[in-house]
Protein backbone atom coordinates (compact mmCIF):
# COMPACT_ATOMS: atom_id res chain seq x y z
CA UNK A 1 0.00 0.00 0.00
CA UNK A 2 1.23 3.49 -0.95
CA UNK A 3 1.13 5.86 1.82
CA UNK A 4 -2.11 6.32 3.97
CA UNK A 5 -1.41 9.63 4.70
CA UNK A 6 -0.88 10.85 1.61
CA UNK A 7 -3.31 9.08 0.23
CA UNK A 8 -5.85 11.05 2.48
CA UNK A 9 -3.75 13.83 2.53
CA UNK A 10 -2.89 14.60 5.69
CA UNK A 11 0.40 15.20 7.62
CA UNK A 12 1.79 11.97 9.82
CA UNK A 13 1.26 13.90 12.94
CA UNK A 14 -2.48 14.87 12.50
CA UNK A 15 -4.66 14.01 14.79
CA UNK A 16 -7.80 11.67 14.43
CA UNK A 17 -10.55 14.16 14.29
CA UNK A 18 -8.24 15.68 11.13
CA UNK A 19 -7.78 12.07 9.87
CA UNK A 20 -11.18 11.27 9.60
CA UNK A 21 -12.52 14.71 8.28
CA UNK A 22 -10.19 14.48 5.24
CA UNK A 23 -11.63 10.47 5.12
CA UNK A 24 -14.99 11.43 4.54
CA UNK A 25 -13.74 14.29 2.24
CA UNK A 26 -11.91 11.37 0.20
CA UNK A 27 -15.03 9.22 0.27
CA UNK A 28 -17.52 12.57 -0.95
CA UNK A 29 -15.08 13.13 -3.67
CA UNK A 30 -14.86 8.97 -4.63
CA UNK A 31 -18.10 7.35 -3.55
CA UNK A 32 -18.05 3.59 -3.83
CA UNK A 33 -20.54 3.61 -6.60
CA UNK A 34 -18.95 5.66 -8.80
CA UNK A 35 -14.81 4.54 -7.93
CA UNK A 36 -15.24 1.21 -6.04
CA UNK A 37 -11.19 0.81 -6.74
CA UNK A 38 -10.25 4.48 -5.65
CA UNK A 39 -12.63 3.82 -2.17
CA UNK A 40 -10.81 0.55 -1.01
CA UNK A 41 -7.45 2.39 -1.50
CA UNK A 42 -9.18 5.59 0.50
CA UNK A 43 -10.86 2.89 3.23
CA UNK A 44 -7.79 0.79 3.50
CA UNK A 45 -5.55 3.93 4.53
CA UNK A 46 -7.96 5.20 6.88
CA UNK A 47 -8.23 1.85 8.29
CA UNK A 48 -4.62 1.19 8.72
CA UNK A 49 -4.34 4.87 10.72
CA UNK A 50 -7.16 5.81 11.83
CA UNK A 51 -6.54 5.51 15.73
CA UNK A 52 -3.39 6.39 17.45
CA UNK A 53 -2.06 2.38 17.64
CA UNK A 54 -2.67 2.04 13.63
CA UNK A 55 -0.65 5.18 13.21
CA UNK A 56 2.31 3.97 15.97
CA UNK A 57 2.17 0.24 13.58
CA UNK A 58 2.67 2.27 10.27
CA UNK A 59 5.31 4.28 11.64
CA UNK A 60 7.33 1.04 13.15
CA UNK A 61 6.55 -1.27 10.53
CA UNK A 62 5.88 0.40 7.14
CA UNK A 63 9.37 2.11 6.85
CA UNK A 64 12.35 0.95 4.10
CA UNK A 65 13.91 -2.27 6.11
CA UNK A 66 17.49 -1.36 7.00
CA UNK A 67 20.47 -2.19 5.37
CA UNK A 68 21.97 -4.67 7.49
CA UNK A 69 25.23 -5.40 5.55
CA UNK A 70 25.82 -1.91 5.47
CA UNK A 71 25.75 -1.33 9.26
CA UNK A 72 27.30 -4.87 9.82
CA UNK A 73 30.49 -4.12 7.64
CA UNK A 74 31.30 -0.85 9.78
CA UNK A 75 30.95 -2.54 13.06
CA UNK A 76 33.30 -5.04 11.99
CA UNK A 77 35.74 -2.55 10.65
CA UNK A 78 39.21 -2.40 12.42
CA UNK A 79 39.88 0.37 14.44
CA UNK A 80 38.47 2.63 17.22
CA UNK A 81 34.95 1.34 18.09
CA UNK A 82 32.16 4.18 17.42
CA UNK A 83 28.27 4.42 19.29
CA UNK A 84 26.25 3.66 16.68
CA UNK A 85 23.62 6.69 15.98
CA UNK A 86 20.61 7.04 16.84
CA UNK A 87 18.87 6.46 13.99
CA UNK A 88 20.85 2.80 13.37
CA UNK A 89 19.93 1.89 16.44
CA UNK A 90 16.30 2.67 15.58
CA UNK A 91 17.29 0.46 12.09
CA UNK A 92 18.11 -2.07 14.15
CA UNK A 93 15.88 -2.04 16.42
CA UNK A 94 13.10 -1.94 14.18
CA UNK A 95 14.59 -4.60 11.90
CA UNK A 96 14.36 -6.90 14.89
CA UNK A 97 10.98 -6.74 16.29
CA UNK A 98 9.59 -6.94 12.62
CA UNK A 99 11.64 -10.12 12.13
CA UNK A 100 12.58 -8.66 8.26
CA UNK A 101 15.34 -10.64 6.56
Amino acid sequence: MSNPFAVLGVEETAADDTIKKAYLQRVREHPPERDPERFQVIRAAYESVKTRRGRLRHRLFQQEPPDLAGLAAAALQPGPRHRPSDSQLRQMLTHRLTGSK
